[in-house]
Formats: C-alpha cells, structure tokens, sequence
C-alpha cells in the first residue's frame, strides 16, 4: 500500500505541471506519500520519496532525451541512461524530504506542517545552486497560470508559493490520519489562513492600475530548424528569415527588436560582411536590434547578445554567465569525458562570461538572460539591482522538439517578471516566444515551430519590489525554521 501512495504522488506530480498542466492537482499530490509515511521507518521513507520521485522525473524531464539523441550525437540508450541518472539526482531530494519528514518532524500537528512547508523550501533552495543548480519542477511552477496565488512572490520569491502548496497538502495529510480529527484542526486552520491571505494578497495586487507603458518592443521567432542552424549553405537564408521579420516589426512600431539566442549563425563581432548587413538593417529600419549570436576572444567561445543601435554601431555585449552543464560545456571533464560529444552539438564548448550587462538604450535600461540563465532567480535579480527596469530572455528551444518543455520553460520566466514587478520579453529561436506583465499575465505568445513576430507596450520597473530588496530571505528563514525544528526533532529522537 505504502508502494502504490508513492506512485500515486508521482503521478499527481507529473498531472501538475505541462504537458497536463493540472495545477490544482498540485494541492493533493503530496498526500498519499505523506500518509503513506504514517510510522513509517526512516529508511523505507527515504526510499519511498525516491520512487516517487524516480517516476516523477523522468517523464517530466523526457525531452532531455531529444537533445541528447538527436543533437547531441549520443545513442537513444546512453540519453535513456543521462536522463535516468540526472533523474535519481533530484529523487534523491524527495526522499530526503521523507526522510526528514519522518526523523525530524516535531511533536505538535501545527509544527509538523510548517515543518514540512519549510522542509520542502530548503531542498527546493539548496538545488538551486548546488553542483550548479538545477531549479527543474519546483511546485511554485505548477501555478504559474493562478495569478492571484502567484502575486506573493513578489515578497518570498517562488519558494512562497511552493510553501503555501506544501503546507495545503501536509494540513490535508493529517486530517487523513485515522483517530486524529482533533489535532488536524490547527493545521488546517493555518493552511487555509495561509491560503487565504495569499490569495486576498494577490487579488489586491491584481486590482491595481499598473503602470504607465513606454514604448513598443518586438520579440521575432525565426523557427529556424536545429538540424541545419550551423549549416554554411543556410546562413543567408537564416539572415533574410530575420531581416524580414524585422522590417514587419519596425513597421508595426517596435523600437527595439529583440532576436533570440544565437539567432546569428556566425561571429557577428568579428565577420565584417555579416556584421555589416545587421548593421545596415538597423539603419534601414532606424530601430535598435538586440542579436544573439556567439563570440570569440583569447581562443574561447562565448554565448551573447549584442545591442546594435539605430545607426548601426555596436554598443554593448552581453556574455552568457551560467552555462548549461553537458550542454554548453562539459563538467569534470577529466571522468566525465564520453559525454563530451554533447557540447558540440552547439557551435563549441563555451567559457563563462565574467558580469552581468545591463544594456541602455534611450527608452529605458533592461537586462538579458540567455535560455537557462533566467531559472535562477538570483541571476535575474542581480540586473535588477543593477538598474534594469525591464528584462528580456533570448533562448532556443528547439533542441527539446514538439515536448512540454518549452511551456516549462515559460512557466518559470513568469515568475521572474512576478518577482520584480518587470515586464519580460522573451524570444525563441522556435518557440514559445512571449511577452509577459508585472502580474505574470502573458501578453502576447507564439506557437511552437512557426515564425512569429510580437508586439507589445511595455514600461520600465515603477518600484522594487520586496522580494527585489531582500532577495531570498524567506528561503534562508524557512532554513532557519526547518534546522531548528529539525534540532529538536533529532534531540527528542523523532516521532518516527
């Protein structure tokens, strides 16, 4: 019975976020673990919490296999094997969740969920930088669509929502428990409190006029195909497919033109010929034009983004800081070596840029983030304070194919407009390109592997937000609260 509530809760994991995008299953899906961790022993809990998440994961995570297979050079099984691998890694977090729920948990049915909401935040908090960071299925994700529940992350960052979720399932765990109605009525109690001040929370937020808007941006989706990107025979073609896109952009309006990352097929820095046709084009239309495209110096490649403005110069330059391990360059090398064949699947293994960019233009400063870049939400807010009153994210999507990736990946860059009350423009090489308000309302979105041009008003930043100054303390105070309880938990020796 114990087997069959783990992978009940699982399933309900995976019916949480896109392709099914059920977001209230996300409320119950912790339930059947919870209860099936009932007395449960602490090492049948943790093995229990890696079964859920080892059915979990890699279904949600399936996509990877595409880019791995398909353009990454390795076999269907060694993919299998990667996904498999990178999937037992976070499972590992769900079972030291129960685990930990199970050892530590305190005495009181109220500490118990707080506990678990606290818990749950620290190991969400710790995956996003350990080895890197790998901030994938976070349950703050799962509604990323319910704007009124989201708004609070403007204040806790996307950790609040995954506590408020949390503590809904742990609240509905308990009253479960046979024989303990009674005690079940504080935590449900605070879990409905805390439901409910989230939600009045964001319906305030949602019912205030926003801000005026500035300006006219356009986000251009080429629909490039990956598997002839880099192809020589298509280079002027790609560039015609771009030209085109931003003429109707300028006519439409836009003045600035936002392409995606390594929308370029060449070093546009450094080929001359090339250089001066995006130059031109920027003339032309008297529009500012923001390029992905890599670069080379001192023998290293770079990921960037260049702003080019309406007379043509090149003004600043972007290097892409947070790579994507096995993707844009190959940790450990030295072990790890037999993967190598997946970074040259892009143009080369790339080095790390060394500061965040914020660009200027005369309608207003915005930072860029570079496909993986805008899922760590430090990484975001380090341009906000650095004077960034909009951001904008450059990405290419089509290694993942037609998966719920892309929809995964767009869910999450709603939270970093949410958390700074910023619009977020976001451009896909395939899709899906967007362009969302301060509240997470998407404003405007492309369909997957067709091009597209959107056009938006937006405006800069008004004010900083909470969560913009004081960045994530609620994270290390759920870290402080969980270590404490945890502490006395391991002192009184559980509950187990």
């Amino acid at each position: 019975m114990r087997i069959l509530l783990a992978v009940l809760t699982g399933l309900g994991q995976f019916l949480s976020y896109p392709p099914a995008a059920l977001s209230p299953v996300a409320f119950v899906t912790l339930v059947p673990l919870l209860v099936a961790l009932d007395r449960a022993p602490r090492r049948s809990a943790f093995w229990l919490g890696t079964l859920a998440g080892m059915l979990f994961y890699p279904l949600h995570l399936s996509w990877m296999t595409h880019a791995m297979a398909v353009y990454g050079g390795l076999s269907w099984g060694v993919s299998l094997l990667i996904l498999l691998l990178l999937s037992l890694y976070v499972a590992l977090y769900l079972g030291m969740f129960s685990v930990g729920w199970v050892w530590l948990r305190p005495a009181s049915a109220l500490g118990q969920v707080l506990f678990a909401a606290s818990l749950w935040v620290v190991l969400e908090f710790v995956r996003t930088y350990l080895l890197t960071g790998f901030p994938w299925a976070f349950l703050a994700y799962t509604q990323s669509r319910n704007l009124p529940l989201i708004q609070i992350a403007s204040v806790t960052g996307m950790y609040g929502v995954s506590f408020v979720v949390v503590l809904v399932n742990a609240a509905i765990a308990l009253a479960l428990r046979p024989g303990r109605a009674g005690a079940a009525l504080a935590p449900a109690l605070a879990a409905s409190l805390a439901l409910l001040v989230t939600l009045a929370y964001g319906a305030w937020t949602l019912s205030r006029a926003e801000p005026a808007r500035g300006f006219r941006i356009a986000v251009v989706q080429g629909n490039i195909d990956q598997g002839v990107k880099w192809d020589p025979a298509f280079r002027g073609a790609t560039l015609a497919t771009y030209e085109r896109l931003s003429r109707e952009a300028a006519e439409r309006g836009a003045d600035l033109v936002v392409w995606p990352e390594a929308a370029v097929p060449f070093l546009l820095r450094l080929e001359p010929e090339a250089r001066a046709r995006v130059a031109g084009l920027a003339r032309e239309t008297r529009r500012y034009i923001l390029v992905g495209s890599p670069d080379l110096e001192g023998g290293r490649f770079y990921n960037s983004a260049f702003l080019i403005s309406q007379d043509g110069a090149l003004l600043q330059r972007y290097d892409k800081i947070h790579l994507v391990p096995f993707g844009e360059y190959v940790p450990l090398r030295s072990l790890l070596g037999f993967i190598e064949k997946l970074a040259r699947g892009a143009v080369g293994d790339f080095a790390p840029g060394g500061q965040a960019t914020v660009f200027s233009t005369p309608f207003g400063r915005f930072g860029v983030t570079i496909s993986y870049e805008v899922y760590f939400p430090a990484e975001v807010r380090r341009l906000v304070r650095g004077g960034a009153g909009f951001l904008v994210n450059i990405t290419n999507d089509a290694w993942y194919g037609r998966s719920a990736a892309p929809v995964q990946h767009l869910a999450m860059a709603v939270f970093r407009a949410v958390e700074h009350r910023t619009f977020l423009v976001r451009s896909a090489n395939t899709g899906i390109s967007a362009i969302i308000d301060p509240r997470g309302r998407i404003r405007e979105q492309s369909a997957i592997f067709r091009e597209a041009v959107l056009v938006g008003k937006i405006g800069r930043q008004a004010d900083e937000t909470i969560y913009t100054r004081v960045g994530d303390l609620f994270a290390w105070a759920a870290t402080a609260g969980s270590a404490s309880a945890g502490l006395w938990g391991w002192r009184r020796g559980g509950v187990a």
